[in-house]
């Protein structure tokens, strides 16, 4: 076995930390294997990667998490390294593997029984039980709720969905801002102004003559609380006495952020106004206004041209206006409601979205503690003497339906994710039809079971792995399964968010959140034509047609669409086909000032390679940004440098040949001919000889193995499933894998992960435990 990689693949076992140090015997296969191929370089005073396996060897037996270790290397096949020119054969491979399972049980996993829904499931409960249709809901929701932490590349993951009472607490203040946006009282809320002299200052002026002035940069802002979220009008009264050459400049400041830069010419006595609109979430905000640009010359010959400065007036806000969602749900509710008193009413509506929410029938005694509770929470005895009319009956029966939709979206059967434990003494249980509804519907539309979902439930219909099939087949159909493009390809492609990130505005420009957003849609669209089964799964590597918008087709130098939509286009023959060659994924492994091979060959590693490289040691210095800084060195001769280091090789070797091939694609996604004033050099060699002309030579590599697919069934194994997978999963993600390399759709991958065991059974193993069972032996093909 060379050095060539081979630190790499002994660093993570000899960086290992084992749980329990148990030694177990070397099967005759395994310590053939090694013998042959490993120990060579392994042995004598300095080994490889300082891993001695010569000890191991001489007497029969290593550490069984040791053993663990060297299973997923056999399983990948990359020890020894590509380029030994000796190195096992298929069978070897596939007995050495055995071999370990007969005398060390693959490490089992089990999702845990409770897990909290995370934000994306909770926002899709919200569209499809209320039916609210905003598209600020996503933005809305996000505001009330924190980001969900991210365990295994994903935020389904049950281990981080845990419910803290910091996060209780945000829960319940979500579900009255909600409450009030899908019942909503009878019109806007009373308008708020604040005087100029109400305003808090920071940087120096003072108020006369009804303004606040500022004589230098600073800020000036009020507090207020909006009692009900929704769509916002904010308007601020400005002047400026100006001086210099430029105009005074502001920007509104809402909760600290700035929203827009306005030029502000008019003066104290014609003052203008500048007008924000936006969704606010109900709760404690501030609005402000940032003077911009100061300016100060005391020598200019008129004394009125000397000091430029901002005055603030008065700051109106009103709101919240529109809300078609609360109309429909009004509506709904009311349909569901019938006639009768409010507490019957209430009662109906009560079983109807608690089914729904809770993703199950409601009990008598379930739907009247709701009722009950609602009641209570809406005091409603308050018009006890005034019901007559219709205005209190009206408002009796509002305040009654929003306190019930607070009861419910507060009800831990509601925001938790409850699966029973095995019964004592049994190894394994199948999972009743509503548990299996509801791991359906949040893996493929991240929301409730639909109807139809349940009503397949309740029948039984989900005991067969054929009506799971069916269901599953069904709901990938539904535009609800456009979740796995927003949720899952987003992730697993490392594009989640893209609008956030920053390229330096020096070098990038026009690269703003808007075309962000475009780049991410891009990706998302053609996902999603792999979903619904227009395309392919190698699609996603291979396609040589995209769906782009305007500001893409620039981007691109494509024709734009004619109608201000979007359009397919054939993509240059230069550029790698798929995600590939999409800006998304380009900008997303970038560095704001640049292209960052490593992190490119990092990400077809990761996510289209599933052969994730160990994090770096400590200490290892990052490459330079600047081309000053580089001291006359290209990119490529500094991470030649960089490989020196035997520390750094062993992973790097693989990575920069691939991160280099795509350097013909600058940081923002246009191709380019030079870097650095020299033209690209984007032919690079793999460790095994091979080369890679370009990022076409990647997509040629991806295309020539079926890696890609089994890379991608274990991502949406993992996202499906909540958890990792591990040893005991090796046989079940490469069935998956041969299926999906056989038929090439994403159906196909999507039927065998829901029919799988896995999906519908759980187990009373707990994480990690080591007991054995009746497992079958993993593959390698």
């Amino acid at each position: 076995m060379t050095s060539l990689g081979a630190a790499a693949v002994i660093a993570v076992v000899a960086g290992f930390t084992p749980a329990h140090a148990d030694d177990v015997l070397l099967p005759d296969v395994l310590k053939s294997l090694l013998d042959v191929h490993c120990v060579a370089c392994h042995e004598g005073t300095r080994p490889k990667g300082a891993f001695d396996l010569a000890a191991p060897l001489a007497a029969g037996k290593m550490d069984a998490d040791l053993v663990r270790a060297l299973r997923k290397r056999l399983v990948k096949r990359d020890m020894p390294p590509a380029d030994e020119l000796e190195r096992p054969s298929t069978d070897e491979y596939r007995d050495a593997v055995a071999a370990i399972d007969a005398v060390v049980a693959p490490v089992a996993r089990e999702v845990a029984l409770i897990r909290r829904l995370n934000r994306a499931q909770y926002a899709g409960a919200m569209r499809d039980v209320f039916g609210d249709v905003d598209p600020e809901l996503d933005a809305t929701i996000a505001g009330l709720l924190p980001r969900d932490e991210i365990g295994e590349g994903f935020d389904t993951t049950a281990d981080t969905l845990v419910l803290p009472p910091l996060l209780l607490e945000r829960f319940f203040t979500a579900a009255e801002d909600l409450a009030h946006r899908f019942v909503p009282e009878s019109g806007p809320a009373a308008p708020i102004t604040v005087s100029p002299e109400q305003l808090a200052r920071r940087g120096q002026g003072h108020t006369r003559d009804g303004f606040a002035w500022l004589w230098s940069a600073g800020a000036l802002s009020a507090s207020f609380d909006v009692m009900r979220a929704g769509r916002h009008r904010i308007t601020i009264e400005v002047a400026a006495q100006q001086a210099g050459s430029d105009v005074a400049r502001a920007a509104i400041l809402i909760d600290g952020v700035a929203v827009g830069d306005h030029a502000v010419a008019a003066t104290p006595d014609k003052p203008e106004q500048l007008v924000w609109e936006g969704a606010l979430a109900a709760g404690a905000h501030s609005v402000g206004v940032r003077f911009l640009n100061d300016f100060y010359d005391p020598n200019h010959p008129d004394r009125a041209r000397r000091d430029r400065n901002l005055a603030i007036g008065a700051v109106r806000i009103e709101g919240p206006f529109g809300a078609p969602a609360n109309t429909a749900f009004l509506v709904r509710a009311s349909e569901i409601a019938g006639d009768g008193g409010v507490a019957r009413r209430l009662g109906r509506v009560a079983s109807r979205l608690g089914e729904e929410i809770f993703r199950r029938s409601l009990s008598e005694s379930e739907r009247d503690a709701l009722v009950r509770v609602a009641r209570e929470a809406s005091q409603l005895a308050r018009h006890v003497g005034t019901r007559d009319s219709g205005h209190d009956r009206e408002r009796e029966w509002r305040d009654g339906l929003r306190a019930l939709v607070t009861a419910l979206l507060v009800d831990p059967r509601f925001l938790l994710r409850v699966e029973k434990p095995c019964g004592n003494g049994d190894v394994r249980r199948a999972l009743d039809g509503f548990e299996v509804a509801s791991r359906l519907s949040f893996f493929l539309w991240s929301s409730v079971p639909d109807d139809a979902l349940r009503r397949a439930a309740a029948a039984g219909e989900l005991a067969t792995p054929e009506g799971i099939a069916r269901e599953a087949r069904r709901m990938l159909k539904d535009r609800r399964a456009a979740s796995l493009s927003q949720r899952f390809a987003t992730q697993w492609l490392g594009v989640d968010g893209l609008e956030t990130r920053q390229l330096d505005p020096g070098i990038y420009a026009g690269v703003d959140a808007a075309l962000l957003t475009s780049m991410r849609r891009e990706t998302e669209r053609l996902f999603d034509s792999v979903v619904r089964g227009t395309r392919p799964v190698r699609a996603l590597i291979t396609a040589r047609e995209t769906e782009i918008d305007a500001a893409l087709a620039a981007l691109y130098g494509l024709e734009p669409p004619t109608d201000g939509g979007t359009a397919t286009r054939p993509i240059a023959n230069t550029r790698a086909g798929g995600v590939l060659g999409h800006a998304s994924v380009l900008v997303a492994t970038s560095n704001p000032t640049r292209t960052s091979p490593v992190k490119r060959g990092k990400w077809v590693l990761e996510a289209l390679l599933d052969e994730a490289p160990p994090p770096p040691p400590p200490g290892v210095p990052q490459l330079p940004e600047t081309v000053e800084a580089r001291q006359g060195l290209s990119i490529r001769e500094l991470m030649r440098m960089h490989r020196e280091n035997p520390d750094c090789a062993s992973c790097h070797v693989r990575m920069d040949a691939i991160g280099l091939a795509f350097e013909r694609l600058d940081a923002d996604g246009r191709m380019r001919e030079l870097v650095d004033g020299a033209p690209v050099d984007d032919a690079t060699e793999m460790p095994d000889g091979s080369i890679l002309h370009g990022a076409r030579g990647v997509e040629a590599m991806l295309v020539a193995s079926t890696s890609f697919e089994r890379s991608l069934a274990r991502h949406l194994l993992v996202y499906a499933l909540g958890r990792g997978t591990a040893d005991a999963d090796d046989a079940l993600v490469d069935r998956l894998a041969a299926d999906l390399v056989a038929k090439g759709d994403f159906g196909t991958l999507v039927e065998g992960i829901v029919t799988a065991d896995a999906f519908r059974f759980r187990s009373n193993i707990r994480e990690y435990e080591t007991e054995r069972l009746p497992l079958a032996p993993s593959s390698v093909d």
